[in-house]
């Protein structure tokens, strides 16, 4: 070997070394100070819930307070510019759900990347989309309201809780498999169209949190179907959409934890590895539960490999539906 070989295969070795014990400093020191958890809605919401439900094991388990601050607006996007823009430490956490995916397609231009810019930490819990008719509207099955909605075009109208958001794309993506057509009402949340469907305001909606289940269970709406592969463990005997005549209709509310892009991956996986625990205890699975959540734990890795088809199918979500932001 020559010795500038030679020097530089040293070189190589140290550098490699240096790394290394770059990696177990930033995993014996972290964290050093109180962390912040980002939640992209108003206090009282599924995902304020689970915040809250998981901070305080992972503050025990971190050794430092983890404090939740609400940052709604913009579609989510005024609390993920915060974390986007953080210092990547791995001190600022977020709690990413489906918006997270749908807001780059939706919104003309973000100020931030959420490829490059938010680092995937752990997927941990699901909740299935509830399809759900008011009283005023005849169909009992998806059959039934598909084949009323084909010989009635523009006669049904279904409510959302927003422009652009999951209980708005998967009614499109429904339309977009079944072929037909029904038209779009959106309203500032899912409580104010759950009460415009009660009201006969409108005719179906998704439901992707609870505020469905006390109606459907007091028999004043009426459960079609739901939107996962699986049943609901909350309504057994109710089919799924694929069972019903959409075999590729397979969508969900996910929840998840996400950081600021580039933060060192000896962090993600302290990170990855408290909440894995965190998240198989039975007083987190009987938290969930309560609010119509499964616990569903993927790692960085697999979340972020799962994030990136979601951001693929709601980008074919918004360009068939054309959907514009409040």
């Amino acid at each position: 070997m020559s010795r500038r070989a030679s020097f530089s295969a040293i070189v190589s070795i140290v550098l490699a070394a240096a790394s290394g014990w770059t990696a177990l400093g930033w995993a014996q020191g972290y964290p050093s100070r109180a962390m912040r958890m980002v939640v992209n809605f108003p206090p009282g919401g599924v995902n304020d819930v689970t915040a809250r439900v998981i901070a305080p094991p992972l503050a025990h388990a971190l050794g430092q307070p983890v404090v939740i601050e609400n940052k709604p607006g913009a579609g989510t996007t005024i609390g993920t510019d915060f974390v986007a823009k953080s210092a990547p430490d791995g001190h600022v956490l977020m709690v990413a759900a489906s918006s997270t995916a749908i807001s780059p397609s939706l919104y003309k231009s973000l100020p931030y990347d959420p490829r490059r810019d938010l680092a995937p930490v752990a997927l941990i819990g699901s909740t299935t989309n509830l399809l759900v008719v008011g009283p005023a509207t005849p169909a009992r099955t998806v059959g039934e309201l598909l084949d009323y909605a084909r010989r009635h075009p523009g006669k049904l109208n279904y409510a959302s809780s927003g422009n652009g958001s999951s209980t708005h794309l998967s009614v499109e993506l429904m339309k977009q498999q079944g072929k037909f057509f029904a038209v779009h009402i959106p309203y500032r949340g899912v409580g104010p169209a759950m009460a415009a469907l009660l009201a006969g305001e409108v005719d179906f909606l998704f439901d992707a949190g609870p505020a469905s289940v006390p109606a459907i269970r007091a028999g004043r709406a009426r459960l079609l179907a739901v939107s996962t592969r699986s049943r609901s463990p909350l309504f057994p005997d109710t089919p799924t959409l694929i069972e019903s005549g959409f075999p590729d209709f397979d969508v969900d509310s996910w929840t998840g934890i996400m950081t600021t892009g580039g933060t060192p991956p000896a962090v993600i996986e302290r990170l990855e590895a408290e909440l894995r625990a965190i998240v198989a205890t039975p007083e987190v699975a009987a938290a969930f539960g309560k609010l119509g959540m499964s616990v569903r734990f993927a790692g960085a890795a697999e979340f972020g490999e799962f994030f990136e088809r979601e951001l693929r199918r709601w980008a074919a979500a918004v360009r068939y539906s054309g959907a514009q932001p409040d």
